[in-house]
């Protein structure tokens, strides 16, 4: 496909974007959930060896595995609940991928697959009690807001698939930072290195980002804080 001829997707011309570098592009829904600060940060975290498996939990566009996709992976997974925002992942799956890649439409409740040694996500941030009665439900709501599951779905399901050994990379809000932890404790999650994303405008933490080893015995390494 020439990135001059856009795909389209229910009538909508795709966006094309490019991601952090130049030569990293990925095509986007106008009215979908779109890649952002959150997204770059746990990219520039996660560490992906040549040869491994990862799996993202919520890929959305899959633009992670985009990004994933230059450290020579063995296999890319992807798991997503919505149709559309898969359906645009397959797109820049085989437009710019060149690992085996496998998309699963799912909720990663019932998701079962072989253990992988990398889980990525970057979920919803925002919990069903804080979402406003009269919010607007489209693509964009669902991928802010838990309406698939809380922070331990994703936390127990990311250590259920996981080899022992294998890495967790997430980013969220950092004043869930205490559940997090406890959370990661419970299933066998054990934290290796931590970052604050402080925003520059008024100096408050606005992302914390986490790596946790399954089954791991490691002292925590907190990382010099990046600003926004």
């Amino acid at each position: 496909m020439n990135p001059n001829e856009r795909p389209v997707v229910d009538g909508v011309e795709l966006a094309l974007d490019y991601f952090i570098s130049k030569n990293i592009l990925v095509y986007q829904h106008p009215a979908h959930f779109r890649f952002n600060t959150d997204t770059r940060l746990l990219a520039q975290f996660m560490q992906i060896k040549k040869g491994e498996s990862v799996l993202e939990i919520g890929c959305n566009n899959g633009v992670l595995l985009v990004y994933a996709d230059q450290f020579k992976p063995k296999r890319l997974i992807g798991v997503d609940r919505l149709a559309q925002p898969l359906q645009i992942a397959q797109i820049n799956a085989d437009r710019w991928i060149e690992a085996p890649v496998e998309l699963i439409l799912s909720p990663i409740q019932e998701v079962e697959h072989a253990l992988v040694d990398v889980v990525i996500s970057n979920p919803p941030f925002f919990e069903m009690k804080e979402l406003h009665p009269n919010t607007k439900i489209n693509h964009r709501t669902l991928g802010r807001f838990e309406f698939n599951g809380g922070l331990e779905d994703w936390i127990f399901h990311a250590s259920r698939l996981l080899k022992s050994k294998g890495r967790f990379y997430l980013v969220h809000r950092p004043d869930r930072i205490q559940e997090i932890l406890s959370l990661g404790m419970k299933h066998s999650l054990s934290l290796k290195r931590m970052q604050l994303a402080f925003d520059s405008r008024d100096h408050q933490a606005k992302a914390l980002l986490v790596e946790f080893i399954k089954e791991g015995n490691t002292k925590a390494i907190v990382q010099e804080s990046v600003w926004i």
